[in-house]
């Protein structure tokens, strides 16, 4: 799979106007490794959940639609949704371009397009940072999920010194104003354009703990992760000493949450 650089290119600089001609360029570079970092996805999903030969799978906030198709690829039955029209005619275009059989649906970013109980998983991978309403979205996500239903979230880590999107060293550190002048001064695209929020693990972790559906509510799979390195593990059992998942210090948060029942 392997996404057109000029459809690419064309998006990019629609969507993001106010951004310099090094960032059109970063991001189209980006853009154009998702199906390699979808694959990769793929992957790490089947080895920390289960297989994906006929699970139904929610990608919730599937943008370009990679790792919807990467899903699907793997035996999958996927259904995608997104906010911006634009992404889901990329989307859409890509699957008809290498014969995936992915339905792509554009929808409000408030109620999700199915009815209560319909997927087996659902993937959130760098979309959480992008929503206006988290609490509500995760909620959406547990109502569609059945019983013991899997969500597999990634999120930029707001306590990694690099941002994701921008590439800027400190940037979640500062106030908000100073992070919105950063940014201009260094003639990266707005921050607003974006969408961008800065969460950290235990804001994610306050998230799913408001977040609710009937008698429904999440929990977080211990994961003690696979690292072979000794100093990686020490530190990783020195932190759950104090209750700490390692998790809580990658650069991206990931989690894998099951849907359960409180009654």
């Amino acid at each position: 799979m392997a996404y057109s650089e000029s459809m690419t290119r064309a998006y990019v600089e629609k969507r993001f106007p106010r951004a310099s001609d090094a960032e059109h360029e970063r991001l189209v570079v980006d853009w154009l490794t998702k199906p390699e970092q979808a694959e990769g996805i793929a992957t790490d999903f089947e080895r920390r959940v289960r297989p994906l030969v006929g699970l139904r799978v929610l990608d919730a906030g599937c943008g370009n639609g990679g790792i919807s198709i990467a899903f699907t690829n793997s035996g999958a039955i996927v259904e995608g949704v997104d906010v911006e029209e634009d992404l889901i005619a990329i989307a859409r275009t890509e699957a008809t371009n290498v014969g995936s059989s992915v339905h792509f649906t554009c929808y409000d970013g408030i109620t999700l397009p199915f009815p209560d109980n319909s997927f087996d998983a659902v993937i959130s991978v760098s979309v959480l940072e992008h929503v206006d309403k988290p609490v509500r979205y995760l909620s959406e996500i547990l109502r569609v999920l059945k019983p013991k239903g899997v969500l597999y979230l990634a999120f930029p880590n707001r306590l990694n010194p690099r941002e994701a999107h921008t590439r800027l060293w400190g940037l979640t550190y500062l106030p908000l104003l100073l992070a919105h002048c950063y940014v201009h001064l260094t003639k990266h695209n707005p921050l607003k354009d974006n969408g961008i929020h800065f969460y950290t693990f235990w804001d994610a972790k306050q998230m799913l703990h408001s977040s609710e559906f009937s008698n429904r509510t999440w929990i977080i799979r211990e994961e003690k992760g696979i690292s072979a390195n000794p100093l990686k593990i020490l530190l990783k059992r020195i932190v759950r000493l104090f209750g700490i998942p390692h998790q809580a210090f990658l650069p991206h948060v990931m989690l894998i949450l099951e849907a359960q029942k409180t009654a």
